[in-house]
Order: C-alpha cells, then sequence, then structure tokens
C-alpha cells in the first residue's frame, strides 16, 4: 500500500511540473500542429505559457494564428511569432501567447486553426489543435486563525432624514412609472409625444469615408492616443464590412472574419487587404506594439483603400435610342437614326 501511495505522489508531481503537449499529423507528414503549457496547474493570476508550433515542409504555406484567437475563459497578457527555423529539412513556425485568469476552477483552452495550402493545390485546408485542461486554485487562506467570533448587533437609531429621502425617491418612482405609462397610451393612440424623424439608411462606404475623415481630423495621435486610434479605426473598417457584406465582424475575431469573407467567395485580393489592416490593428490593441509616423500614415490610407475598393456601386442601365425617337429629333428615316 506504501508503494502504491508513494508511487501516485511521484506521478502527481511529475504531472504538474511537466509540459502539456498535444500533437496532430497530417498530409503524410508534411505539416504536424503541437500545442503545449508550461504548467497545467496555477493559482489565481498566474501567467502560463500556451505555444503553438508547426513542423511543415518548406513547400506548405501556412496562416499562423493571430492574436484576437479565442482562448476561452483566459486573458491574453502576450503575444510573440518567433522567425521560422530550419530543423533537419523542415521549417518550424511558433506562436506564444502568455495567458491568465482571475477565476478558479477547471478551464479549458479550445483548439486553434491552421490554415495551410500544399504545392499545387491552391485549396485552403485546416488542422487543429487539441483543448488542452488548465487547473485553477484560489491562494489558501493563512492558517493563523484570521477567523473571528460575530460582534453581537448594535441596535441604530433611526435616521428620519434618510427616511424621508427613501420616500420622496419612492414618490418620484412612481411619477415617472405614471409618466411612461401616459406616453405609452399616447403612442398607442398614434399622438407621439415627441414625433421622431424618419431614419434614412445611408449606404455603408458613404458612413465609412465620413467617420475616416472624422477619424482624420482628431488630434489622437498628437495627443499620443495611439490605441485609442486604431481601436477606432479598426472599428470603423469591421462596421463597413458588416454593413457592405452583412458579416457580423464586429463580434468576430480577425481569424474568423477572413475565414467568413473566404466562405463568402469574396475577391481574394480584398481579403488580403483586411487581413494586412487589421493584423497591424491588432499589433497595437492587444500586444502594445508602438507603431511608427509612417505605419500610422499607412494605416489610415489602407482603410481608405479597403472602401474604396470593395465599396457597392450601382450600374447605370444603358438607354438604347429607339428610331423614332432620332426621328423625333431631326432624323429622316430609322436608318439614319440607326446610324446616329
Amino acid at each position: 500500500m506504501f508503494q502504491q501511495r508513494s508511487f501516485c505522489t511521484i506521478a502527481f508531481i511529475i504531472l504538474n511540473l511537466s509540459i502539456v503537449t498535444w500533437a496532430l499529423y497530417a498530409e503524410g507528414s508534411k505539416i504536424a500542429i503541437e500545442s503545449s503549457v508550461d504548467r497545467s496547474k496555477i493559482t489565481i493570476g498566474d501567467l502560463i505559457k500556451y505555444t503553438v508550433t508547426v513542423t511543415r515542409d518548406e513547400s506548405v504555406k501556412v496562416q499562423l494564428p493571430g492574436l484576437a484567437e479565442n482562448l476561452g475563459g483566459f486573458e491574453i497578457r502576450d503575444y510573440h511569432v518567433y522567425e521560422p527555423q530550419k530543423q533537419d529539412g523542415k521549417l518550424i513556425d511558433k506562436v506564444e501567447y502568455t495567458i491568465s485568469t482571475f477565476d478558479i476552477g477547471e478551464f479549458e483552452i479550445p483548439p486553434l486553426t491552421i490554415f495551410y495550402t500544399l504545392p499545387g493545390d491552391t485549396t485552403r485546408q485546416a488542422l487543429r489543435t487539441e483543448p488542452i485542461k488548465i487547473v485553477v486554485e484560489s491562494v489558501k487562506p493563512s492558517e493563523a486563525g484570521d477567523i473571528k467570533d460575530i460582534k453581537p448587533q448594535v441596535e441604530v437609531p433611526r435616521n428620519w432624514r434618510r427616511i424621508i429621502l427613501f420616500a420622496s425617491a419612492g414618490v418620484l418612482v412612481v411619477l415617472l412609472i405614471l409618466g411612461v405609462i401616459y406616453y405609452l397610451k399616447k403612442r398607442r393612440a398614434g399622438e407621439p409625444l415627441f414625433p421622431a424623424k424618419p431614419e434614412i439608411l445611408r449606404p455603408p462606404h458613404e458612413v465609412a469615408f465620413e467617420e475616416l475623415e472624422q477619424l482624420k481630423n482628431s488630434d489622437l495621435l498628437q495627443k499620443g492616443e495611439i490605441k485609442l486610434y486604431y481601436i477606432r479605426i479598426s472599428d470603423i473598417i469591421r462596421r463597413y464590412i458588416e454593413g457592405r457584406y452583412q458579416i457580423p465582424a464586429i463580434e468576430m475575431t480577425t481569424t474568423d472574419l477572413l475565414q467568413n469573407m473566404h466562405q463568402a467567395e469574396i475577391d481574394e485580393g480584398h481579403i488580403q487587404l483586411v487581413q494586412q489592416f487589421l493584423e497591424l490593428c491588432d499589433l497595437v490593441k492587444f500586444a502594445k506594439y508602438i507603431p511608427t509616423d509612417e505605419e500610422n500614415v499607412t494605416i489610415l490610407q489602407q482603410a481608405y483603400t479597403i472602401v474604396d475598393q470593395t465599396k457597392w456601386v450601382e450600374e447605370a442601365e444603358p438607354v438604347a435610342e429607339s428610331a423614332e425617337a432620332v426621328m423625333e429629333n431631326g432624323g429622316s428615316s430609322p436608318e439614319e437614326a440607326q446610324e446616329i
């Protein structure tokens, strides 16, 4: 019995000290994906290193997971993409997330998806990591006996001023409710107290251009509010994509948005423009990246380019002038009108 308990204790210690790793292979080992964490058991607020490693042939093209990925109940504190390394004739790509959480319990890092294409084939294929379980414990309370007995009840004298205030607030709430009821009755009778102006729906590109112009004329960059500037310009383009293509871009991560644009069969060149734009925005928003003055100018130009190249323009129907109309305008015969 003692030997069995000792073996279980040693196995438990090894499990907590070792790196939890999952690996998947695809296409005859042309590409493999591996996910790992440095610890599978932490306390509240501890940092975890979550690493995604892709091993591939040099001819295989991959799209690595981005900064705005969904990692379940974990908050991304840092994000780093390593330069590809060569090893045994393979290329090794590595992405590292620093994550944490302030909740206790058993959590799961959900699968991440990478997309890749094989040589001679333009079809995008997907490979997903395995989910990883993480146990988060609370900080243990001290054993110094800090729990004290409950103090006896103390009788508090009445505060008439507070009672009057609460009574007055109650009267105001009742009056407010009566006012709302009166307003609703007027609305149902077709007699609104404040007639609302009809909402005029504008094309998404007009709204986007107007918002970009307002952002351009703002002083956010001059005041050093760089992160807020990139949050606003990112939201402008996401709202434009949502109105232009009916894709809920505001609620999606960058990876999910690009995948939905591919599924909607949007032009590949337009998707690449959006990808380059959002990746820079995500670096500034989530990875504390400080862009250069040139990148600040470029990001605004990219936003204008995305809207200008993807805006929907109604094509005017060609008006063919009939031979009779030409004759009425001074033509002498249908043949002459046709020549005109």
